[in-house]
Order: C-alpha cells, then structure tokens, then sequence
C-alpha cells in the first residue's frame, strides 16, 4: 500500500515511548496514528502486514486503516481508535485488588491465541525469527551465536499462533471488556513457550525500576499476578515454581533479541545466559 503524506498539525499527541508516538486526528477521533522513528520503520509495516493477516484468522486487534507519511518523512500507521481503553498493565495499577479477574481473563486470550493455527506460511516461524534476531545480534561473539542457534534449534516446534511480544502492555480491554492484542510486528507460529517466557520475562524477570517504568507496578505485583496467569492458563494443580524453570531459557533468549532490537547489551545476562542457553557451568 503506498502511503499517503499527511501533516501532523492535523493530529494531537496522545502518547509516546521509546518505539514511536501515538496521535489521536483532531477532526476524527476514531482514527489512532501510530508513528513510528525512521530507523523502527520495518517494525511499523511489518505490524500493518501482521495485524491485517490477525484479522484475517479471526483473533481480536484493532483494525488497520491508512498507511501514511508525515511532510518530515517518518512513516505511521492508521488504526481505528479503541476509546476507553486499558491494557492489563495499566488495569492492575489502578485496582490490583481485581488481579485474580484480570489473571483469568489474559489467560483466557492466551489459551485463544495458542489454540488457533494460522494457514501455513501466512506468518513467520518464532525460531526462524529468533534466529534472525541472534544472527544480526552484535554483542555476541561468533561462537555464542552459533552456539544459541543450535540451542534454538533443538526446541519444540509446533504450528499454532504466538504474539511474539506478549504480555500484560499489550493486550488491552475496551469499556465492554472486549480484549485486543496490539503491537502485533512480531506474530508468529510456534510453542507457546516462547510467548510465557517473554510474560515471565516481564513478570518475574526485570528489575522492579524497569517494572515500574514500563508496566506502572510493583514487582510483588506483577510476581502475584504471575503465579495466578499461570495457574488460570495450565490449571490449578501445575507446579509453577518448576514451571519457571523450564520457562528461562525462553526468557533468556527474549533478552538477546531485544539486545538487538534496542541496540543496548544486557551485560547481568550474560552469565544466565552462558549457564542456561550454552550448558557453561
């Protein structure tokens, strides 16, 4: 789809971080501008690619509309304003007392995401990515890339559909409790393992500052939370505490994909990751 050039004084910010801007157009609220920096452009179509083919498979995200320019030459994407929304994240800081509901009802969507499988080849495979993201990571050594692929490679396969960047930020509710999934760049297919590692990673993983900042909650909070989605999604006999363990290794390799992503090392990780990923003990 070509873009069309638009002038953002037509747009009023709404929010903002460190992948983009959002706008809300003055003269049609229900029109939500994602804007993305020049050097995440890739990450903006490839969000509009993917969440057009989510709506094709029937799972709930907010409908893409125009993809434009603005007179500067930074690309954004149109969607359809979801009005009085809330993510998870943002729910639970406002009434960590309804915590239990809102465990039941994210697990509820995930169970829904990880049960549906997309036709073949409509997304990419998350090992696939995940190599990607290993093989152009340059805070490895050539040794450790090699050695994470093979590790990467040795992992369970399966065909159903993943977020690839879920947890409690994004996935939101509107004021009739209907959920969406956004930030939809890299869905994919594969084990629900990978998408629980990156929920663990934020969950139980980042240090409490980092929670805070992004998330607006506390770590008691998000660990509490954790031990309820867990429970919710798997039953409430599973054992979470061996869960997580089998859990790391996922969120590990999530921390070196977004080394690459954010353009920053991880250094605290790299001993986990050396135990975990390439058996160095």
């Amino acid at each position: 789809m070509k873009p069309i050039i638009i002038d953002l004084k037509d747009y009023e910010l709404s929010g903002g971080g460190k992948l983009g801007e959002s706008y809300i157009k003055k003269d049609d609220p229900d029109i939500l501008l994602k804007l993305y920096s020049t050097q995440l452009e890739k990450m903006g179509l490839d969000e509009y690619e993917r969440a057009c083919k989510v709506r094709q498979i029937g799972l709930p995200c907010p409908e893409p509309g125009q993809v434009v320019r603005t007179t500067d030459g930074r690309l954004g994407i149109q969607y359809k304003r979801i009005h009085g929304k809330l993510s998870y994240a943002r729910a639970l800081s406002y009434h960590p007392e309804l915590m239990e509901q809102y465990a039941v009802e994210f697990a509820e969507l995930c169970k829904k995401l990880h049960s549906t499988v997309p036709p073949t080849g409509l997304f990419p495979t998350i090992k696939d990515q995940y190599t990607d993201y290993i093989k152009e990571n340059p805070f490895l050594t050539d040794d450790e890339r090699s050695g994470i692929i093979q590790f990467i490679s040795t992992l369970p396969d399966a065909n159903t559909a993943l977020h690839g960047d879920l947890h409690i930020g994004n996935v939101i509710f509107d004021e009739s409790g209907r959920q969406y999934l956004i930030d939809l760049s890299e869905f994919s297919t594969g084990s629900p393992m990978f998408d629980m590692g990156i929920i663990y990673l934020q969950c139980c993983f980042i240090p409490e500052e980092v929670e805070m900042e992004l998330y607006h909650i506390t770590k008691d909070v998000s660990t509490k939370f954790w031990d309820l989605f867990v429970k919710a999604y798997y039953g409430a006999d599973v054992n979470v505490e061996e869960f997580n363990k089998q859990i790391l290794p996922y969120s590990i390799l999530r921390i070196l994909c977004v080394e690459k992503m954010m353009g920053e090392p991880v250094p605290p990780i790299r001993p986990v990751f050396h135990s975990l990923l390439l058996n160095e003990h």
